[in-house]
């Protein structure tokens, strides 16, 4: 069953995108090497949306505790309180070409 998270981080939304731009290629590795079916990033007024379909709440775990993740996540000094998430399972998708 697939798996859906969708992640808001609370921030300068500048900042946040900068941010995510210079580390993206290393979360898009992370990402591949377990699976994630979709990736999509937007700047919001309060900061940075993120929502990720994985193929599995397991794969979602997984990519969480990547020890690249967690660098990323420590590099940009966010904070726990920063973040917004929640997690579903998915009962359909599509993707068109």
């Amino acid at each position: 069953m697939a798996y859906l998270s969708i992640n808001r981080i609370v921030g300068d939304p500048r900042a946040l995108l900068g941010a995510y731009h210079r580390t993206e290629p290393v979360m898009t590795g992370v990402g591949r090497d377990h699976g994630l079916i979709l990736h999509a990033a937007a700047g919001t007024p309060d900061g940075l949306l993120i929502v990720n379909l994985w193929p599995s709440a397991t794969a979602s775990r997984a990519a969480a505790e990547d020890p690249r993740r967690v660098a990323v996540i420590g590099e940009h000094g966010l904070r726990p309180a920063q973040f917004r998430g929640e997690h579903h399972d998915v009962d359909n998708y599509v993707l068109f070409p």
